[in-house]
């Protein structure tokens, strides 16, 4: 199969507008000003948190700029999925109102928003500049790789590690894995494809694992050939299985490096889960407050856990079960316009694939539904990618 059209890489740099620089600088600016702290420090405010603000309120500045004078950026907004995402931020954003903590609620809702107006505002440019959704794709998984890149920079300078070292390299598993389809099923060169995958595959995250193994059921919307290998794929499984037991198949896929196969062998998320659950069904309508709710309610039996680890719980404990709702119609829409008849086939298998990657890994890792860390940027470029590619080819008159 031939390789998609290229970006250079000179152009992925300086390609771009304000917002491009902006966004290119925001993984390098968290590497560079991230530390460790206790958690009774949390919502403190320090020089490092200053910075952060001052980048976020410089970002939304430039980004309701561009969305003023760039008709892609507003279509993208307004006429794709992603208006459900900003619903569900605006819901945080009312939260503020009932929150535990009015002051970390407002200010992570105004972060989600700020950083997803940049990111629309940076893929509308380089799209309108282009007209193309390789050059698209190919600057996304080169964002990616800078995103690799800059957390394991990030992670030495905070843990004391060697820069390259393989501990820093598998921690970067949150900005890798929701890549792993595109650059599995898309023909982008053996750059992008070996950083990515090789982060992705000896990553030892189960959730990864587990976002693989039915990420690979997106095949059923490519071509014969996709279809041809999921089936291979699902007959060598069964023969597996039937041939070695199917614990010991879990042991050594989805809970590889595990002690043992069983929710209570994901690092505790068992408890969490179970604990949010029950929190947030005390206040099911209104939740604690965007950010808020996970970040405190869960803290309050688990000391130094920040979250739920899980988006759909922390939009659960954060805005009450219409968050939860507005957060499912999100991932639902995202579903649907990924196998939509206006993409060609080609793109519907990768596509799919990665929404339900990134759907499972909501469920048991930091991302979406929650402040922006873990593998929120990583989720929404490529749910603002996918986005913008339907929008191309269902009327490029639209955008």
């Amino acid at each position: 199969m031939k390789t998609i059209q290229k970006l250079s890489i000179r152009n992925f740099i300086f390609g771009g507008g304000l917002p491009n620089y902006l966004l290119l600088f925001y993984p390098i600016l968290i590497a560079l000003i991230s530390r460790q702290r206790d958690f009774s420090n949390v919502s403190s405010i320090d020089s490092s948190a200053f910075i952060q603000m001052i980048f976020i309120c410089t970002a939304f500045i430039i980004s309701i700029n561009e969305f003023i004078k760039n008709k892609t950026f507003r279509v993208l907004i307004i006429e794709s999925p992603l208006k459900w995402f900003v619903s569900f931020i605006f819901l945080g954003f009312l939260s503020t109102l009932w929150s535990v903590d009015s002051n970390l609620t407002f200010y992570r809702a105004f972060e989600n928003l700020s950083i997803l107006l940049l990111i629309c505002a940076s893929l509308s440019i380089v799209y309108n500049k282009y007209k193309s959704p390789e050059v698209l794709i190919y600057w996304v998984l080169y964002y990616a790789v800078l995103l690799i890149i800059t957390g394991t920079l990030k992670r030495s300078l905070i843990w004391g590690l060697p820069l390259w070292s393989i501990d820093t390299l598998l921690m970067e598993q949150m900005n890798s894995s929701p890549f792993f389809f595109l650059v599995l099923l898309l023909p982008v060169g053996w750059f992008v494809r070996s950083v990515i995958l090789s982060i992705s595959i000896f990553s030892l995250s189960n959730t990864a694992y587990l976002g693989m193994i039915f990420g690979f059921f997106g095949l059923t919307k490519g071509k014969n050939v996709m279809k041809k290998i999921l089936l291979l794929l699902i007959l060598i499984s069964i023969l597996v299985i039937v041939n070695i037991g199917f614990e010991i198949f879990l042991q050594n896929t989805v809970f590889y490096g595990k002690t043992g196969v069983g929710i209570e062998y994901t690092s505790g998320r068992n408890k969490i889960f179970e604990f949010s659950i029950t929190e947030g069904l005390k206040r099911p309508l209104l939740g604690y407050g965007f950010v808020a709710g996970d970040t405190f309610v869960v803290n309050k039996n688990f000391g130094a856990v920040i979250g739920a680890h899980n988006g759909f719980l922390s939009a659960f404990l954060g805005m009450g079960i219409m968050g939860l709702i507005i957060f499912i119609g999100f991932f639902i829409k995202m579903l649907n316009i990924s196998k939509s008849k206006f993409l060609p086939i080609k793109l519907k298998a990768p596509f799919l694939s990665s929404i339900i990657l990134i759907s499972i890994y909501s469920f048991g890792n930091p991302g979406l539904g929650t402040r922006v860390y873990g593998s929120w940027i990583s989720s929404t470029i490529i749910m603002v990618l996918i986005s913008l590619i339907y929008l191309h080819y269902k009327g490029k008159r639209r955008i």
